[in-house]
């Protein structure tokens, strides 16, 4: 894709927009940071420099991840068109869950000379957080640097990556524009600060009420924040829906977590998973994860224009009402409204291709049953989970190893549950800013940032989905395909999988 333009006498217009920026990156290292990084990287190379914030984790420094950042298959493509990337990188230490992102005075101002563009990627996206957790990585880091934005010189554009789910409660309709939030950031901030863990965890689904989860209220809240805290500024909210493995870039079908839709295919790959809460008539509002980096990017391109069109050139020159009239754009990032796809169709497209590349880390035929009933679910993880957990676990006891099936199960129940809310309902998203911004793109613009949803095909999608998640999940390589086929071929002949009420 990307050789196309490498030979054409111009930049297009995106192109243009990034060439000679500095960017400032957060959440590089989470799963769309690292395809938003790539992909700026090796199509926008006139690109001047991106600062990333990472922060210390599970005893490895902030260099020592940077380093190993890039050792991720993600990132071979960009490490061969463009060999001299680490020249454009640039790490910053630091932390969402701190004060001030955690950022260093020296590198604050650093950001607040150089940055022309922000792009806000970082989230805790596990939806039973600890309520501080949530509070402090997706509100108050949003606060901060949105504080630090107001100080920029030369700001072009700020993304906010949402999720469509953010304003879901109580509401089967979900427009682009700005919800009323359940509390304020700050409110919500002394409420957390004042109590301790274990009351917090007491009353959190008191303070969640309709909302399904931390993660969806926090990113409501957060919202607010930015019409609170981003008034001036640049700025602009994309908000995907559930976020699965690439479709082409820069490798079909790659994925690093569990989350979601790939948390239920990696389980049922391996013959773990057997049953699962959902309504298969109801929609999988799912988008493939590069669709969703070429989009965020195009978003801070036609967020500067709507800026410029509105003639917000000079912030210093704009007065507080000149602030007032600009309003930030938001876009829906949806497959349900152009290209919608059901739960039925999702388990059967899993098992037209699962067929094709078993594991041979399977522990027992592939079968998963969707049902929408919960005691019908109830029943069928007794008899399909906690039985055969319970025997398997008890024969490890007599031989002497560790049992872990019934542990494991009660993760998977509980991951189910957390799940079952969206599997269960349907929502109207409408997108028409979206659908605009792909009619604004140049035919080179709309091959080169590709994420007109309407234009992929689920069939073609999901072979590359069921491979990438035996190959990058599962840690299963193709080498071992044959064995695969050869332990399914004699464990069951004729088994239906996916099988849905």
């Amino acid at each position: 894709m990307d050789t196309y333009y490498e030979s054409a006498p111009q930049l297009s217009e995106i192109q243009s927009f990034y060439n000679d920026t500095t960017i400032f990156l957060t959440g590089a290292t989470g799963f769309m940071g690292n395809l938003i990084l790539d992909k700026l990287i090796r199509t926008c190379s006139g690109v001047k420099k991106i600062y990333i914030l990472i922060r210390e984790k599970k005893g490895k420094t902030t260099e020592e991840r940077f380093k190993q950042l890039f050792d991720d298959p993600v990132f071979e493509v960009m490490k061969k068109e463009q060999p001299n990337f680490l020249e454009k990188i640039h790490a910053v230490i630091g932390d969402c869950a701190l004060p001030n992102l955690g950022i260093e005075e020296k590198y604050i101002n650093i950001l607040k000379d150089e940055v022309n563009i922000v792009i806000h990627s970082a989230a805790t996206v596990r939806f039973d957080e600890q309520l501080r957790t949530a509070v402090n990585i997706n509100i108050i880091a949003l606060q901060d640097i949105l504080k630090i934005s107001q100080e920029i010189k030369n700001l072009k554009a700020f993304v906010h990556i949402s999720t469509a789910y953010s304003n879901c409660a109580g509401r089967e309709v979900v427009d682009e524009i700005f919800y009323k939030p359940p509390i304020s950031g700050e409110k919500l901030s002394q409420v957390v600060n004042s109590l301790d863990d274990e009351y917090i965890n007491r009353i959190t689904p008191s303070l969640l009420g309709e909302w399904p989860n931390t993660y969806a209220m926090t990113k409501a809240i957060a919202e607010g924040e930015i019409v609170t805290h981003g008034k001036g500024l640049p700025i602009g909210v994309i908000r995907p829906s559930m976020i699965i493995a690439t479709d082409t870039e820069p490798v079909p079908g790659w994925i690093n977590n569990f989350y979601g839709p790939t948390g239920v295919v990696a389980a049922t790959g391996i013959g773990l998973m057997r049953c699962m809460h959902a309504d298969p008539n109801k929609t999988a509002d799912i988008v493939p994860g590069d669709y969703v980096s070429n989009a965020v990017l195009a978003c801070a391109w036609d967020i500067h224009n709507i800026w410029k069109e509105n003639n917000f050139k000079d912030l210093t020159k704009a007065d507080d009402s000149d602030k007032e009239t600009f309003v930030p754009p938001i876009y829906n990032f949806v497959s349900s409204s152009v290209n919608p796809l059901t739960w039925r169709e999702f388990s059967n497209l899993n098992k037209k291709y699962g067929c094709e590349v078993p594991s041979v880390k399977a522990i027992s035929p592939i079968l998963l049953r969707i049902s929408k009933s919960k005691i019908e679910y109830t029943i069928l993880c007794f008899l399909l989970h906690i039985i055969p957990g319970f025997i398997i676990d008890s024969l490890a006891k007599l031989t002497g190893r560790k049992p872990l099936l019934l542990d494991g199960y009660r993760k998977m129940h509980k991951f189910s549950d957390v799940i079952s809310y969206f599997s269960l309902k349907s929502w109207k998203f409408n997108d028409n800013n979206t659908r605009s911004l792909v009619q604004k793109l140049s035919k080179l613009d709309q091959t080169l940032f590709s994420f007109d949803l309407n234009k992929l095909s689920w069939d073609e999608y999901f072979k590359k989905h069921v491979l990438g998640i035996r190959m990058y999940i599962i840690k299963d390589p193709l080498e071992t395909l044959p064995e695969g086929r050869k332990r399914n071929q004699k464990s069951v002949t004729h088994i239906n999988l996916f099988t849905v009420n």
